[in-house]
C-alpha cells in the first residue's frame, strides 16, 4: 500500500530488503517469534534463510540464521510533505511553530490554548497528544487529567555513526531487539550512505551531544 502511494505521488523509494539476523543459536526462538508475529499481522512475505544463505547475500555479515524481509526505504521528508499536502487538500489545517500552552477538560471537550506568533484558543472534541519528548509535559498541563495517567519520563539517547568509504551491505541489517530498543543496526539512506546505530545511552536530561 505504501509503495503504491509513493508511486502515485512521486515519492522516491528503494525496495532493497532487510535481513533480521540471529548471531547466536539462543536467539533462534526470538527470530521465529518475529516471523510468527508477522504472519499473525498479515505479513506473509518474510523468508527464513540459513546463515550460509544470508552470508552469501551479504559477505560481510556473520550470523546463524536470518529472516529476509522485502522492506524498503523512502524519502521521508518528501513523504511527509506529500501527507501534509493531502491533509490540507482534505480540509486539515497544519499550524507549525504553535506550542500548546494550556488544555482544560470541560464536560466532553477540551479547551486548548496555544502560543507562537498567532496565539489562539479553541474547543476540540478530541485531542491527540503526540508531542514526542514533550508529551509528558503537555499531559501534565491538562487540567482535569488524573496525574496517575501521566507516566514518568526516562531519557535514553541513541547515537548513530556514518560509515566512511564504501557501503559494506546492500540491504538493511537488523539484529534481535532488546528490552530497550531495536539494537544497533545498519541502515541506508536514499543516497546510499550507511549508518550504524542506535546504541542506548541513559541520560538525565535532553542532550544531543555525541561523544565521538
Amino acid at each position: 500500500m505504501l509503495y503504491e502511494y509513493c508511486d502515485a505521488h512521486g515519492v522516491l523509494y528503494n525496495r532493497g530488503g532487510k535481513l533480521i539476523v540471529a548471531t547466536a543459536r539462543n536467539q533462534l526462538p526470538q527470530l521465529a517469534a518475529i516471523q510468527q508475529k508477522a504472519i499473525e499481522n498479515g505479513v506473509t512475505d518474510l523468508v527464513r534463510v540459513s546463515g550460509a544463505e544470508a552470508m552469501e547475500m551479504e559477505p560481510q555479515l556473520q550470523c546463524v540464521e536470518a529472516v529476509l524481509s522485502q522492506t524498503g526505504i523512502i524519502d521521508s521528508h518528501q513523504f511527509m510533505l506529500t501527507l501534509q499536502g493531502d491533509a490540507e487538500r482534505d480540509g486539515a489545517t497544519v499550524a507549525f511553530h504553535t506550542p500548546v500552552t494550556d488544555i482544560d477538560v470541560r464536560d466532553s471537550s477540551f479547551i486548548v490554548e496555544t502560543g507562537g506568533e498567532a496565539p489562539m484558543r479553541f474547543q476540540a472534541g478530541c485531542v491527540i497528544n503526540s508531542a514526542g519528548l514533550s508529551a509528558n509535559q503537555i499531559a501534565r498541563t491538562i487540567r482535569g487529567l488524573d496525574a496517575r495517567h501521566v507516566p514518568p519520563l526516562y531519557f535514553a539517547k541513541g547515537n548513530y555513526f556514518t560509515v566512511s568509504g564504501g557501503t559494506p551491505f546492500e540491504r538493511l541489517i537488523y539484529p534481535m531487539s532488546n528490552e530497550v530498543g531495536l539494537g544497533v543496526h545498519l541502515t541506508l539512506d536514499m543516497g546510499g550512505q550507511a549508518k550504524f546505530g542506535p546504541d542506548v545511552e541513559w541520560i538525565q536530561k535532553i542532550d544531543y551531544a555525541v561523544d565521538p
